[in-house]
């Protein structure tokens, strides 16, 4: 089982494309992350980079316990693995905030979870 974390920088709005090793291929997918001020939450974006078709939209990046945690749970026929928000550092808050994206919280993509 393949894990990868995606690359985030804390504080700011950003999009990339990361391949990611999915059930034994490679996948290409675009991502934009964004920050909900007012409701003060990041969500995700995701993009098949080949037919350039938004996969999800506003996907809130927010963590849990399994299978909870899982934030591709129920889009697994989407063949593009599982995802969770883990903190990495003693954080009060229990989800990622404005300027901790990628430092206290990363986000992990492995294989689909069935």
């Amino acid at each position: 089982m393949a894990t990868k974390v995606i690359p985030l920088m804390p504080g700011a709005n950003q999009s990339f494309t990361c391949t990611l090793p999915i059930d034994s291929k490679n996948i290409t997918l675009g991502f934009t992350f964004t920050w909900n001020g007012f409701a003060e939450y990041w969500f995700m974006s995701i993009t098949d980079t080949k037919t350039n078709t938004l996969l999800l939209d506003a996907v809130p990046l927010v963590t849990g316990l399994f299978p909870a945690a899982d934030l591709l749970g129920q889009y697994t026929y989407l063949g593009i693995g599982s995802a969770a928000v883990v903190p990495v550092s003693a954080v009060e808050a229990g989800i990622p905030g404005k300027s901790n994206l990628g430092s206290d919280f990363v986000l992990v993509w492995t294989d689909t979870v069935r």
